[in-house]
């Protein structure tokens, strides 16, 4: 039977970071990796593997996860291509074969576009597809090239799409694919690094050592040589671009190109994230730093790998959301962070034992990143198995109430799966009659939190709706008309495992050949059913001996069940060794829930 749907009265709060021109790497066309909710415990929800190496960082658009990957050192297994994922539940959707790489998708007004190597003829293109993947138009870029040169990702401003080729040139189209101008970038070592742009400027990397800064109709607003090559994106804030060298960090100016400061530094792919005026930043080292953004005082920083070899690196660039930092290390025991923003201290971490390049992209509380193991690791709330067992826990509401709630129930459910996944949860009688509804779940409230079993929405609390073995419980976030169960921005995912029932003990008379044995099961029923309770056994020549009763009982109800045993006169003396089973009948004979035993009946002559 369906039941009708019931939605909690919270007040929804709601923040745009992200900028609404465009999806891309790094959350933004400023490239800050600021995004707008945070994951605050490391818990896998899904694994989804793509194959290959997943170098590429993912983006969200629409409820729609947007990687490519790129060849494994076993090329031949790999499936290559664009691939679009539901962003709830790691559903690969759609997969588009021809091209692939390492440059980070760019979404922007329903349109994908992607930098990619075409294997059909060792070409590099943009491509531009429409949402279900259908290539709109192509351009070529870089010629009879390796498939790894073509990895800078697209940007896209004011409905112009810019691209670094590496053919030495910086590139404007137009949405259509017409190409409006072309400017000499020269010779170029750093292929992932990706323009950005802000206030009528785009800002590239120019011949590995020289940061420019472009107005868009293509002239040189300035241009400004630095000390090492080159090794990461520009970033834009405070009126100032972020940009890291082999060497230094530096903040240039935005308007005029001139240092606002530098200080030394190793610098790898990371590209800071920054917020509230703080810069965060990997290194070639392996050490996550902080920075106050105005001035390059250091504030903090996080040795990701202790004793780093030559080849271990942080190349992932670093996403902020909340308080929290995130990134990871590539080295052979990959690790995703969580650190705390302010002093640097672990939040928390999840080892991938693989390369990681891929860049964290936050969307609706979950992070989404790539490995060299060919997988998108999907983090979120909670998914996962409770093992229920009777008994009663307290829980104090929003209205400063205290309730005695039954582990038994779709509210027990949560409460264990909360002391597994180390989450919080808040609670209010929000219909009165004691009914309890959850008011946040992981500290999250901006929007209604509903739940239903089994694909069915319950017509009652959720310390009032009783749970089953193999029950799964749904809480799921509703923000807006279009969420459901299978694309709610939140989940937690419950399966519930229990006994319906549980033996206590067992006691048998003694009987005589002919005549009958009186068992007493004493029996606890976890739910309310219709049960079966089976005694038997044998003695040492095999001669069997059985007795059945059927009953009922309600949720939390104990009764002594008995049960007649005929003994017959063709059997021999002697003891039999006996055991009780219960089944629900509904299952009978195929489930046994409970056993106990052996216990002894002596037959007699």
């Amino acid at each position: 039977m369906k039941r009708s749907m019931i939605l909690l009265p919270i007040v929804l709060l709601t923040f745009t970071v992200l900028s609404a021109s465009a999806w891309t790497f790094h959350g933004d066309i400023q490239r800050t990796g600021n995004f707008t909710t945070a994951i605050k415990t490391g818990e896998l929800v899904y694994k989804v593997y793509l194959t290959g190496f997943i170098d590429s960082s993912p983006v969200v658009y629409n409820g729609n996860v947007y990687v490519m990957n790129n060849p494994s050192m076993t090329p031949k297994s790999d499936k290559l291509g664009l691939y679009i994922i539901n962003a709830t539940n790691g559903t690969i959707l759609k997969y588009i074969s021809g091209f692939y790489g390492m440059a980070t998708p760019t979404v922007y007004k329903d349109l994908i576009f992607v930098h990619a190597y075409d294997e059909s003829d060792s070409n590099g293109y943009i491509f531009c597809l429409d949402s279900n993947g259908n290539i709109k138009w192509k351009k070529k870029i870089e010629e009879n090239t390796a498939w790894w040169y073509v990895s800078s990702a697209p940007l896209v401003y004011n409905d112009s799409v810019y691209v670094r080729g590496y053919d030495t040139k910086l590139y404007k189209f137009d949405l259509n694919g017409n190409l409006i101008w072309e400017i000499d970038v020269e010779a170029v070592r750093n292929y992932h690094t990706t323009p950005s742009a802000y206030n009528g400027l785009i800002v590239f990397e120019k011949n590995d050592t020289s940061l420019c800064a472009h107005y868009e109709n293509g002239s040189k607003a300035w241009c400004i040589t630095l000390e090492g090559n080159i090794t990461n994106s520009p970033a834009i804030a405070y009126g100032n671009v972020y940009i890291a060298t082999e060497k230094r960090l530096y903040a240039i100016n935005l308007s005029n190109g001139n240092v606002t400061w530098s200080v030394p530094f190793k610098g790898s792919l990371s590209t800071p994230a920054i917020a509230y005026g703080k810069l965060y930043i990997g290194s070639k080292d392996c050490k996550l730093y902080c920075f106050y953004a105005n001035n390059g005082t250091e504030i903090w920083d996080f040795t990701a790998v202790k004793n780093p070899s030559a080849w271990d690196s942080i190349q992932s660039s670093v996403a902020y959301a909340e308080g929290l930092v995130y990134f990871a290390t590539n080295t052979a025991n990959g690790t995703i962070f969580a650190l705390n923003a302010s002093n640097g201290n672990l939040v928390w971490k999840f080892c991938v034992h693989q390369y990681v390049m891929s860049s964290p992209f936050l969307w609706r509380n979950k992070l989404y990143i790539g490995a060299d193991d060919g997988n998108l690791y999907i983090f979120g709330l909670w998914k996962g198995d409770v093992y229920l067992t009777p008994g009663n826990f307290t829980v104090k509401a929003d209205n400063g109430k205290t309730y005695v709630v039954s582990n038994l129930t779709a509210l027990g459910a949560l409460n264990e799966a909360s002391k597994i996944g180390n989450f919080s949860y808040t609670v209010n009688e929000t219909y009165g009659e004691e009914k309890l509804y959850p008011t946040s779940i992981g500290g999250i409230r901006d929007g209604w939190w509903c739940y239903n079993v089994n694909d069915e929405f319950p017509m009652n609390g959720t310390n009032k709706y009783p749970v089953r073995d193999g029950d799964v419980v749904y809480f799921w976030l509703w923000k807006s008309s279009g969420d459901n169960k299978e694309n709610a921005p939140n989940e937690v995912i419950i399966r519930v495992h229990m006994k319906d029932a549980k033996i206590n003990d067992l006691t048998v008379s003694s009987a005589k050949l002919g005549g009958n044995a009186t068992a007493y099961v004493n029996v606890t029923a976890y739910s309310s059913d219709w049960f079966v309770v089976v005694v038997s056994g044998l003695n040492d020549n095999g001669d069997y001996i059985a007795g059945i009763s059927t009953f009922y009982l309600k949720a939390g109800e104990s009764l002594k069940i008995p049960v007649l045993i005929h003994i017959p006169q063709r059997n021999t003396v002697g003891t039999y060794k006996l055991f009780a089973g219960i089944y629900e009948l509904s299952n009978y004979p195929n489930k046994l829930i409970d056993w106990f035993g052996a216990v002894n009946c002596e037959v007699t002559q």
